[in-house]
């Protein structure tokens, strides 16, 4: 009697642990559904506040994924990896998109950089009405070239804006004249 007390009390704790890893199982397949969802949803990222949103729900998820134990022996390393390929396509499209500003980004700077040698060699120029013109085509093109890094965007812009006012406050005093 005493043996069988003690075999239901083992068999009671093993199905008990039986029950919560199946229950972990769930909970971490639901975790994968929704890094399914999150990784589904990135062809449609185009800026940094939908890439650091997404990335915040992941590391949420990653949160939650330590919290929970293990699943079921069998399916314990399989749920695993599916989690860190999921994981892992995620970030590496992360910086594949970051890679690609940083690309977009060297190739605005140099742009701008070659608008600004325009302009400045312009500034100084008194064919007024031929160098107005392509001041002010420049200026177009200036806001058809996409953004450039912070370090560099304002002073880009404060040379380019200086070679454009130093033209347009020379015509006004030949015109005054």
């Amino acid at each position: 009697q005493a043996s069988s007390v003690i075999n239901k009390k083992h068999q009671a704790y093993f199905d008990e642990l039986h029950a919560k890893e199946n229950e972990n199982l769930e909970k971490k397949q639901a975790l994968i559904a929704q890094l399914s969802t999150l990784n589904s949803q990135l062809s449609t990222h185009k800026n940094n506040k939908q890439w650091d949103d997404s990335t915040e729900k992941v590391q949420a998820i990653q949160q939650e994924w330590r919290t929970i134990g293990y699943a079921p022996k069998k399916q314990n390393q399989a749920i695993y990896n599916e989690y860190r390929e999921l994981c892992e396509a995620f970030f590496k499209a992360k910086t594949a998109y970051y890679k690609g500003m940083r690309n977009e980004f060297s190739e605005n700077l140099k742009k701008k950089r070659e608008l600004v040698e325009a302009a400045e060699a312009l500034k100084d120029s008194i064919e007024w009405a031929e160098t107005t013109n392509r001041l002010i085509e420049l200026q177009q093109q200036w806001k058809k070239v996409g953004p450039v890094a912070r370090k560099y965007s304002d002073d880009l812009w404060k040379k380019f804006t200086a070679a454009c006012d130093a033209f347009f406050e020379a015509k006004r005093e030949a015109s005054k004249e």
